[in-house]
């Protein structure tokens, strides 16, 4: 399933492109915005597969809306709508993977479909690829404008707080230059898990499991005087990985 957003400070235009999307079975639309500003805040948590996105939106355009998401290091799938072409040269420089044109087109529109879900399929055998290669035992990210190597074993925890991503060890916090979905294509499966869309949990450094919430759990992990949530979407994943029934 291709989990999409759409971000257009029309709403006629976002029930248009809904509309159009919900006849394709294998797409979800997750959120829709007419804010960009929202938009992007969203988008940098929760990191869907693509985003319909206009151009000329007046908090800010699609295209300095994508340049922030390129900085921050989110590799979510930009597809421009817009009623200008007068911006496609720019967008394609971005990486977009398509650009349609207002008033839309239900065939071009299930074309761009299709090239997000080839370029899903591409990356996914190149992260099945890159899992059978030898774990990491030192992580190196970009702080600033130097780079540091972290041990493995030393991570508690990494997180997103403050729209900032960051990594909790033994010792000190860091935060990074760097999304929490790329973070965690980085790390060990066996050894790491996203407990939440802005948590992943070192499983050996978990210290208590307790109940929560409508069917959630919080975990206490060792040194560390966070709480971290366990959120219904990856209860299942969760615990298959700690063996709880």
């Amino acid at each position: 399933m291709i989990r999409a957003v759409l971000v257009d400070d029309e709403p006629l235009a976002i029930q248009e492109l809904e509309y159009i999307l919900s006849k394709v079975s294998f797409v979800e639309i997750v959120c829709t915005f007419t804010d960009a500003l929202e938009a992007l805040a969203f988008i940098q948590m929760e990191e869907p597969d693509v985003v319909f996105m206009d151009i000329d939106m007046p908090q800010m355009s699609g295209i300095q809306l994508t340049e922030k998401l390129r900085t921050s290091g989110i590799k979510t799938k930009v597809i421009y709508a817009t009623a200008y072409d007068a911006f496609a040269i720019k967008a394609f420089d971005q990486s977009a993977i398509d650009y349609l044109l207002k008033p839309y087109d239900a065939e071009r529109i299930y074309a761009a479909v299709l090239k997000i879900k080839q370029h899903i399929k591409h990356s996914s055998t190149a992260d099945s690829q890159k899992n059978t290669a030898k774990p990491i035992e030192r992580l190196s990210v970009w702080i600033g404008e130097k780079m540091i190597l972290i041990h493995i074993d030393e991570i508690v925890f990494c997180a997103i707080e403050n729209n900032r991503t960051t990594i909790r060890t033994d010792k000190a916090t860091y935060e990074i230059n760097d999304s929490l979905a790329n973070l965690e294509s980085k790390l060990p499966q066996e050894k790491f898990i996203r407990t939440h869309r802005a948590y992943i949990v070192n499983l050996t450094k978990i210290r208590e499991i307790s109940p929560y919430f409508n069917n959630t759990l919080v975990l206490k992990l060792e040194g560390c005087k966070d709480e971290i949530p366990v959120s219904r979407s990856y209860i299942k994943t969760f615990k298959g990985a700690m063996h709880i029934n």
